[in-house]
């Protein structure tokens, strides 16, 4: 996994900061982002845990560290504790 975005994308949005109770049971389950978009997932407080279901890697992500997430790449995350976290999207122009 990278943290490096291509320069050419543009911003997309940005969502709430979730915690624990808040974050969706949707970034749980298995996702994928569509074909074009990227997403920084920031770890503001505690930890999560980043599975690429793709590989089969699991990275525990902890504050203030962040995980970059491409186009079409199977994955969810699974929680760890108390948390604090938010995703920035982007989108190729």
């Amino acid at each position: 996994m990278t943290n490096q975005l291509p320069d050419s994308l543009v911003p997309g949005g940005v969502s709430p900061v979730f915690t624990q109770d808040t974050i969706p049971d949707a970034l749980q389950a298995e996702h994928t982002l569509a074909s074009g978009h990227w997403a920084v997932l920031h770890v503001l407080e505690g930890s999560l845990r980043f599975v690429n279901i793709g590989t089969g890697e699991e990275r525990l992500i902890s504050a203030p560290d962040r995980v970059t997430i491409r186009p079409g790449l199977p994955h969810r995350v699974a929680l760890e504790g108390p948390l604090r976290c938010r995703i920035d999207f982007y989108r190729e122009p």
